[in-house]
C-alpha cells in the first residue's frame, strides 16, 4: 500500500484495469531498481570497510596479491 494525495487516489480508483496494471507494473520496476540500487550501495559500502579494516591490520593489496600468487 502507498500513500498517495486526495486527487491522486481518486484518479487510481475511477482507472481502467489496463491502466492500473501499467501503472503497476511501472511502479514495480522504478521499486526494484531503487531496492537494487541500495543494496548495491550497501555491499559496496561494506567492501570499503572491510578494505579500510584489512589495510588498518596490514594487509595491504600487495600482500594480497602475494598470498593469492602462493596458493595458485
Amino acid at each position: 500500500m502507498l500513500e498517495v494525495d486526495d486527487r491522486v487516489a481518486k484518479a487510481w480508483r475511477t482507472a481502467s484495469v489496463k491502466l492500473k496494471q501499467e501503472i503497476g507494473d511501472l511502479m514495480n520496476k522504478q521499486i526494484a531498481t531503487i531496492i537494487d540500487q541500495k543494496e548495491e550501495k550497501d555491499i559496496i559500502q561494506f567492501l570499503n570497510e572491510l578494505r579500510q579494516q584489512m589495510l588498518e591490520k596490514g594487509l595491504t593489496p600487495e600482500i594480497l596479491d602475494d598470498i593469492l600468487k602462493d596458493e595458485s
